[in-house]
């Protein structure tokens, strides 16, 4: 079994992008809940997809390590 590094490499980049992306909307959410804008639930749920985010890039990076 070889490692490939070419898939490993793409879902790094993707993953590195999206919570690039996630980070950007999260802080704005925070921005919000400080105005008073935005319950906390909201940051509760982005949390939450934070926590989902990662398990699917986990599940990528081991899909790229294992073909």
């Amino acid at each position: 079994m070889a490692l490939n590094t070419d898939a490993l490499i793409a879902v790094v980049a993707f993953a590195g992008a999206l919570l690039f992306v996630f980070g950007l909307l999260y802080r704005g959410a925070a921005g919000s809940v400080a105005r008073g804008e935005l319950g906390s639930e909201g940051i509760r749920i982005l949390r939450w997809a934070l926590l989902g985010y990662l398990a699917i890039f986990f599940v990528l990076a081991l899909t790229a390590l294992l073909t």
